[in-house]
């Protein structure tokens, strides 16, 4: 058996502590990090801008002690140099800043982000990875229909923020949801914003969907996490989502089809003739765009975004190559940003709502070259695993085989999201996008960044 072919039975493991508590710990509080991260827009909705900062400082020194009790000196040649490299640039432009309170601010966030990523990849099996994300984001869904629930039935009408109340002249940033759970209009959830609450939707379709397929425990619950997460998807409509949904259908064809080729020659024509088809189809739409967008319910300007990149391309034209300084999400009380961009019933605009139109306009020509080299070495090593992966035969080739198809979801989920939205730079987006990235090393290098003190392979704990 070749070294490869032996390390598809199983994933990369991290040996647990040899005590029960803080074997259980990494697990238990990377559950609690992830939901904080889905959830952030709505700490900062219900509690300010200081509650949510608090929550978030809370969560990455949580990981930072439990780091330092589990992972030892961490094996520099296996860290995510892509994601560092961005992070690094984001960080040093700094020096050239046209707002550099924003950027100073902004980027200890991603530099935060970034680095609980990598210490959670350490430190979790993909077994409690993928416990830990299922039960978040079933958090996330239950909590949302419960305060859609609350505001149509209790208030009875649309909640502000900081519970504030809605009148007509409210501005539509100011209203944290609309109330619309039983009315037919789109639901905003406990994170304020129908978009990110239908990718969040979307991403626990497929986490529930991989719990299930592996795990036996607690099925009942999350079938009806699922269902829940089915409904908010729909009930959202969101057009990103949609698009989201049928092109992370078509990415999952195209795996499996690879996965029963299995030869290189085999692999290759599924790619062919995948690449034909996708030519041929992405023709057709563009010819038939305003249609696919009038089914959508959107406009030709896809809901005033041509508008704000127009805007943001003439602001950004000053400094084209290395960009005008970092500034994700743009803080809307930085008076660079406060009053620029403004849409119809005061809705303050906070990012360019397209992750390359943002990187741009903040980090230049090599910040759009650095985040391109970081997803197209993502969407390889996420591909390569989840095709390598296809072995059936044992109940350890079953789990395998399954779970590597989360970080390909997560790809298509992230990269179709910031082509109308710059949240894949933010929180949960970044967050595990950076995990995959340090993940997913290859063989020859390690199988984990870091491993915890009395290294050695011992069986997976069971789901919590």
């Amino acid at each position: 058996m070749t070294a490869f072919s032996a390390s598809t039975a199983t994933l990369p493991v991290v040996a647990p502590s040899t005590t029960i508590p803080l074997r259980r710990a990494p697990h238990l509080w990377a559950g609690v990090v992830l939901f904080i991260a889905f959830t952030a827009p709505g700490w900062a909705a219900a509690f300010g801008a200081p509650a949510a900062a608090g929550a978030g400082v809370i969560a990455c020194a949580g990981v930072a002690v439990i780091a330092v009790r589990v992972i030892r000196a961490p094996q520099w040649r296996a860290l995510p140099w892509t994601a560092l490299t961005f992070a690094g640039w984001a960080g040093a432009s700094l020096a050239w800043s046209r707002w550099p309170e924003t950027t100073a601010l902004t980027w200890t966030l991603l530099a935060a982000t970034t680095l609980v990523a990598i210490a959670l990849a350490a430190m979790l099996t993909w077994r409690q990875l993928v416990s830990a994300l299922a039960w978040a984001l079933a958090a996330v869904m239950a909590l949302s229909v419960a305060f859609e629930a609350w505001a149509a039935l209790v208030v009875g009408g649309p909640v502000g923020i900081e519970f504030a109340a809605v009148d007509a002249d409210t501005a539509r940033s100011d209203i944290w949801t609309s109330a619309q759970l039983f009315t037919g209009g789109r639901l905003d959830g406990i994170v304020g914003n129908a978009n990110l609450l239908a990718m969040l939707a979307l991403l626990a379709v497929v986490v529930l969907s991989i719990r299930l397929a592996i795990e036996a425990r607690r099925r009942g619950l999350f079938a009806v996490a699922l269902a829940v997460s089915v409904y908010l998807l729909v009930r959202t409509e969101s057009a990103t989502a949609f698009i989201a949904t049928i092109a992370l259908a078509i990415a999952l064809v195209i795996l499996l089809a690879a996965r029963i080729a299995r030869t290189t020659a085999g692999r290759v024509r599924v790619y062919l003739a995948a690449a034909v088809v996708g030519a041929v189809t992405a023709g057709l739409a563009w010819v038939m765009r305003r249609g696919i967008l009038s089914f959508l319910g959107r406009d030709g300007d896809l809901t005033d975004r041509t508008e704000i990149w127009d805007l943001v391309f003439s602001r950004g034209a000053a400094q084209p190559v290395v960009g005008n300084g970092f500034a994700t999400p743009w803080i809307p009380w930085d008076p660079a940003f406060s009053d620029w961009i403004v849409m119809p019933r005061g809705l303050h605009i906070i990012q360019a709502h397209s992750v390359w139109v943002d990187v741009w306009f903040q980090l230049g020509v090599v910040g759009v070259v650095l985040l391109a080299g970081l997803y197209a070495l993502f969407a390889w090593r996420t591909w390569v695993f989840a095709v390598r992966h296809h072995r059936w035969q044992r109940r350890d080739d079953r789990v395998t085989a399954t779970v590597s198809l989360l970080p390909v979801a997560v790809g298509v989920i992230v990269i179709v999201q910031g082509i109308t939205e710059s949240s894949p730079l933010l929180l949960w987006g970044w967050m595990l996008t950076v995990l995959f990235l340090a993940k997913l090393q290859p063989p020859d290098r390690a199988s984990q960044i870091g491993s915890s003190r009395h290294a050695r392979r011992e069986p997976e704990p069971d789901f919590v």
